[in-house]
């Protein structure tokens, strides 16, 4: 049976998430990337957080792959978790590791690779992201740009199967917003991975779009997509 990567059914967001319709309901199919534009990366820390299993709802269901997490065993929870990529301008890599290290540290974790062995295995994203020359360098020494293009490098060397971004415009240049939708043009299809991007501004990755939402007025509104990929059969049933 086919199940959505990611499914929010009428969930309540917890904290405060005023700006959220309540309830929320989202689908996002395998292989589908999803925008939600008019969303701030402090405004869309709730939902993300919740998709990510970081938090729980306050109320409502959250599944991935048919699961839900909030009744998988810890074991399971964790297996949930190696298979999400979550990413946001609060993310920090651990200060007493090199670059380097934060970027393998996951691969060496589960996998049991050496360093050198998990650096090989992604050394396309470690070129495309321009990171090669800092590898050596711990978090402190490097500028935010190589920082947050760091932290891209750590979630996606664990090769996950649902991404989960908080795109800023505050922490990136225009050309740091095209080369992370060149590398996510490369990767999505390459892992067969399901994405939701959130952001006030996300017009470099509509073409990797499926469906756009606009937050407004506490609303999530469906907006075209004048440019986009062949879209799932999914994007047009009645998922949620």
């Amino acid at each position: 049976m086919l199940h959505d990567a990611l499914n929010l059914e009428l969930v309540t967001l917890p904290g405060e998430a005023d700006a959220w319709p309540a309830p929320v309901s989202l689908a996002v199919a395998p292989n589908e990337v999803v925008l939600l534009e008019g969303a701030a990366p402090a405004v869309s820390r709730p939902l993300l957080e919740v998709a990510a299993t970081l938090r729980f709802p306050a109320a409502g269901r959250v599944r991935h792959w048919g699961r839900d997490a909030a009744t998988v065993r810890r074991p399971e929870l964790y297996d949930l978790r190696r298979r999400i990529a979550y990413i946001s301008p609060r993310q920090v890599l651990l200060h007493r590791l090199t670059l380097a290290g934060n970027i393998a540290l996951a691969p060496c974790y589960h996998l049991g690779y050496t360093e050198a062995e998990a650096l090989g295995l992604h050394a396309d994203l470690l070129a495309h992201l321009n990171l090669q020359a800092h590898l050596s360098q711990y978090p402190a020494q490097v500028s935010r740009e190589v920082y947050a293009r760091t932290v891209w490098a750590r979630e996606l060397a664990k090769e996950p199967e649902l991404i989960l971004a908080a795109i800023s415009t505050n922490l990136a240049t225009p050309g740091e917003a095209t080369r992370l939708a060149a590398i996510l043009q490369d990767y999505l299809p390459r892992y067969d991975a399901a994405a939701v991007l959130a952001g006030e501004f996300l017009e470099p990755f509509h073409p990797l779009g499926h469906r756009l939402f606009r937050l407004e007025s506490g609303r999530l509104r469906p907006r075209p997509l004048l440019a986009h990929r062949p879209r799932p059969l999914s994007a047009y049933l009645p998922l949620v």
